[in-house]
């Protein structure tokens, strides 16, 4: 009777743990469900024709387009949408169980709910592109390093779905790189400052590691070569034409007889790189992704050479610009002119679904009020992470002050790579600034914990001074006492 009662109240705990955890994932789903199908972007297109025909595209990496050959086996997209938003509630999941004491459940249930309703996360989570994985890869990071409440299987489940998320975007591998080495000089410092949390660096290395080697791993196996990207050099001009340093060289060099194509088209270059790339500009006309890309290295290199301090500026102007973009819903505009076709090559049962959707209405889905108290609200949140920093660091609590570290290099990281060194968009610091938000509420969960366990422990100090007491007034010599208020012993003169 003992062992089903036993048997009983396992299973509901069991029940009760899958409902949160649903719960969650449903969560990160709401608004793929409430838009009534998966939110498309514009790269959206690329990474599902690569899904179907394994041919690279040189403006993407192939990746992620190899993880959508899960809508490609389930014929939806939905698929996409149900398997990011699983992993996200799992690296949430795991993230509050590595950092949390007590009452993990409810904590992870209140971190689904506040990131569900305070953060653009279920947006980035409900879209078929890569984004949602920039975040959960930062934290899994955060976790195997600093979450005291993994098991050693749990952390090797995390660093898979942490090396996945690198390996889905040249600006996750970037930002991976980055934190690999800021783990590494946490684990330096550890050793000469006591303060210092030790991280744990085995599984971590393992999964950024093999994260970034993923990629030219991913793109062998499919072509035969193995390499990061055939595109980035490209992607350094149109971001150095936006800045205006690519005409500030051509003008010093072209009159001086460069042989650079470019020179004919100096005057007529776009104020901005999404211009040059996508609109009509000189681009097309100088052979676009393939044709241009040596001579792009070139210009690049040339111009780093001769305005570093331009570029260093730049890109300071750029980092603190993209730091300071972070609304939800940039370019989730109606895709009817965009997705059709792919809609109707590979899921045409569903197209009936994708046309009446609520992002395919005109004007479109209004961020305006979503934005007007998540801004806010990420800013604060941001401002508390570093405080959480400062406050864990006085007062020795190392998984927090690890936490914190790993989620400000992670954002700071982000800003550079997609600021810096692509080209600032609200929809890229979006995809993380989620992170300060979780960072803050697992603080304050921390604190009050370490506060409870000092309260528990006065109280029991108090509880056993009492009993001593207590046990001190039954013995003969504290009656013998009590008998004589002089203090004397009795009997004696």
């Amino acid at each position: 009777m003992i062992q089903t009662d036993a048997r009983t109240h396992l299973g509901l705990r069991r029940a009760w743990h899958i409902t949160i955890f649903l719960t969650v994932a449903a969560l990160m789903a709401g608004p793929a469900i409430w838009n009534g199908y998966p939110l498309i972007y514009y790269d959206t297109e690329d990474y599902i024709e690569m899904a179907f025909t394994f041919q690279p595209i040189i403006w993407r990496i192939m990746t992620y387009g190899m993880l959508c050959t899960v809508a490609r086996l389930f014929n939806s997209p939905w698929a996409m949408v149900v398997l990011q938003a699983l992993l996200t509630a799992y690296a949430l999941h795991e993230a509050v169980y590595g950092f949390v004491g007590r009452w993990r459940k409810l904590v992870f249930l209140v971190v689904g709910v506040a990131l569900a309703l305070f953060t653009g996360l279920p947006w980035v989570a409900s879209q078929v592109l890569a984004d949602v994985f920039a975040g959960t890869m930062v934290l899994g990071v955060a976790a195997l390093t600093f979450g005291e409440g993994l098991s050693k299987w749990r952390r090797r489940a995390l660093g898979v779905v942490t090396a996945v998320g690198v390996a889905v975007h040249m600006s996750h591998v970037a930002v991976a790189a980055g934190l690999w080495l800021v783990v590494l000089a946490i684990w330096i410092l550890s050793k000469g400052l006591r303060r210092m949390p030790r991280p744990r660096v085995t599984v971590v290395s393992a999964a950024l590691l093999g994260g970034i080697a993923l990629v030219p791993a991913t793109h062998y196996a499919a072509t035969g070569e193995a390499y990061f990207s055939r595109s980035g050099q490209v992607l350094q001009l149109a971001l150095f034409v936006q800045t205006g340093v690519a005409k500030k060289y051509l003008d010093e060099v072209c009159p001086t007889g460069a042989k650079l194509r470019m020179c004919d088209y100096k005057d007529e270059l776009p104020y901005t790189a999404d211009e040059f790339l996508w609109g009509p500009s000189p681009f097309d006309d100088l052979g676009g992704w393939v044709a241009l890309h040596d001579e792009a290295g070139e210009i690049v290199k040339g111009a780093i050479r001769s305005f570093p301090l331009d570029v260093a500026l730049n890109a300071m102007d750029s980092t603190v610009e993209q730091l300071d973009l972070i609304g939800t819903g940039e370019d989730l505009v109606p895709m009817t002119w965009h997705f059709v076709k792919t809609q109707l090559k590979y899921f045409p049962k569903e197209f009936r679904q994708f046309r009446f959707a609520k992002q395919q209405r005109r004007p479109g889905l209004v961020f305006d009020l979503i934005n007007a108290y998540q801004i806010p609200i990420a800013q604060a949140a941001e401002l508390v992470t570093v405080a959480v920093l400062l406050f864990a660091w006085r007062r020795r609590d190392r998984s927090s002050t690890g936490l914190a570290i790993i989620v400000l290099a992670g954002l700071l990281g982000n800003a550079i790579v997609c600021g810096a060194l692509s080209n600032p968009h609200d929809r890229y610091q979006n995809r993380v600034v989620w992170l300060a938000l979780f960072t803050s509420v697992i603080g304050a969960v921390r604190l009050d914990q370490r506060f409870a366990g000092v309260r528990r422990a006065g109280i029991k100090a108090e509880n056993e001074v009492l009993v001593a007491e207590e046990a001190a007034k039954k013995s003969p010599l504290a009656r013998q006492l009590a008998a004589d208020p002089v203090g004397q012993p009795v009997g004696k003169d």
